[in-house]
């Protein structure tokens, strides 16, 4: 056997060991003599080279004998040793689209308790997927597979982004209730829903107006809270945002002053 380097040596170990995961599952092919006879080639190849062969000039050769999986017909293994030989042998971007994938799919045929989890270790592993590509799936097939969990989370965390005053507010409307009823003379026909709607939106107002601010600032920070579907965020779309909340605050406060003055008396 000719004088391979380390680099080289770790190569040719981690192909014969790719052809040996997928031979151990056929029944048509001797995985001993496939292995022999991939030895005997690459040692044609390399023979009269500059010993010890470097990595670079072995990988020429085993990209002429071609993928470890070509040794065995695919359509000898059931439907869940291939998912799981992609997992192990599969390049590093499609190995974590996989499992990402497979974790959600998991989560939803389990329990309610486990489905959160699951979801939350899914996002994980698209995350490190994306970071992998590069932050950029140019191929459509992985989309399918690293998208959905990312979209689950990402809605999850909007919607809690954009109204996070309100998960404070809900519950003080009962208490709010109670003491403008005792400090006021309501009528039936007062319209106290209009002053409670005008402090939840005028929140919400306020709350968007502090992150235009914010994201004018640092746009990026959406850049990299929301990946890859908010790269083409910039301070225009902060701007808008700025606007909508100071739009939403103005009106809310406007139209709760009238209803105070209209219809709420002090006892």
């Amino acid at each position: 056997m000719v004088k391979l380097s380390d680099n080289a040596q770790k190569s040719l170990d981690e192909y014969l060991h790719q052809a040996r995961t997928y031979l151990r599952s056929a029944k048509s092919v001797d995985a001993g003599e496939v292995e022999q006879n991939i030895t005997e080639h690459i040692e044609n190849e390399l023979e009269g080279a500059a010993e010890p062969v470097s990595a670079d000039e072995l990988e020429t050769v085993l990209k002429k004998l071609g993928s470890p999986q070509q040794w065995v017909p695919e359509e000898e293994l059931p439907w869940w040793r291939k998912f799981i030989l992609r997992l192990r042998t599969g390049p590093e971007d499609w190995r974590l689209a996989y499992l990402s994938f497979g974790l959600l799919v998991v989560g939803f045929m389990l329990s309610r308790l486990s489905l959160p989890l699951l979801t939350l270790a899914s996002f994980v592993v698209s995350r490190a997927a994306l970071s992998a590509n590069n932050y950029r799936i140019e191929v459509k097939a992985q989309k399918w597979l690293i998208y959905p969990s990312l979209i689950i989370v990402y809605l999850v965390l909007l919607c809690s982004f954009l109204g996070l005053p309100l998960l404070g507010l809900i519950p003080l409307a009962y208490d709010w209730e109670h003491i403008i009823r005792a400090s006021y003379k309501i009528g039936d026909d007062t319209p106290y829903w209009l002053a409670a709607c005008s402090v939840f939106v005028a929140s919400i107002g306020l709350w968007w107006l502090i992150q235009g601010v914010v994201f004018l600032a640092r746009p990026n920070i959406p850049k990299v809270l929301f990946r890859p579907f908010a790269d083409g965020f910039n301070r225009r779309w902060a701007l808008v945002l700025l606007c909508v909340g100071f739009a939403l605050l103005v009106f809310s406060l406007a139209s709760l002053y009238w209803a105070y003055s209209r219809y709420f008396q002090p006892i």
